[in-house]
């Protein structure tokens, strides 16, 4: 098996498959959240104080030990406006929507092939000779040693980094109400007419 058919096989079309579908799927669920959301501010109410007015007003006093030192002193009287009902969503507070804006998907692999082939070779030779007195002889001996290793190794190691990013959106303009406040509580300016 070559390299170049290892890098066919890492299965990319699936992998960009997969992680669209997932960021799909996650974008459906974060964008059911936040309207769920904005339900539970739109129905959730409380008792809104409009508006506390304090006034100081001055209180000289001297102390009994010495009656020719004055004191500054204040009095506060704290007046709290009528509260009125109002929505969380009124108030001001709204629900977070999240976008999916880069996705990242990085493939790493580290492919290794290596081949050893040793062979060795020896050759011996041997001859031995005697002589008699009328005849000689000799013979002769060799021998071949041949030996041969080959060693063939092939490792492939492979890591995958998805990475995301998920950014805080502002709300969809046209689920958001526009709110009109009329303080139907303070009664009409009088009209007086002069001759």
């Amino acid at each position: 098996m070559g390299v170049g058919q290892d890098l066919l096989n890492v299965p990319f079309p699936k992998m960009i498959y997969d992680m669209a579908m997932a960021i799909a799927k996650g974008q459906l669920a974060l964008d059911k959240s936040s309207v769920n959301t904005l339900k539970i501010l739109a129905n959730t109410k409380f008792d809104y104080i409009p508006e506390i007015t304090e006034t100081l007003t001055p209180r000289p006093f001297s102390p009994p030990s010495k009656p020719d030192v004055t004191i500054t002193g204040v009095d506060v009287h704290t007046d709290i406006s009528p509260s009125a009902k109002l929505t969380l969503l009124q108030a001001g507070i709204v629900p977070t929507f999240y976008q999916f804006t880069e996705s990242i998907i990085e493939v790493k692999m580290s492919i290794s092939s290596k081949t050893e082939t040793s062979s060795s070779l020896d050759v011996g030779v041997e001859v031995t000779a005697s002589a008699d007195f009328l005849f000689g002889s000799a013979s002769v001996s060799s021998h071949v040693n041949y030996s041969t290793a080959s060693k063939y190794s092939y490792s492939v190691d492979g890591s995958s980094l998805l990475r995301t990013t998920l950014k805080p959106a502002p709300p969809p303009q046209r689920i958001m109400p526009r709110f009109i406040t009329v303080n139907a509580l303070e009664s009409p300016p009088k009209i007086t007419f002069s001759e």
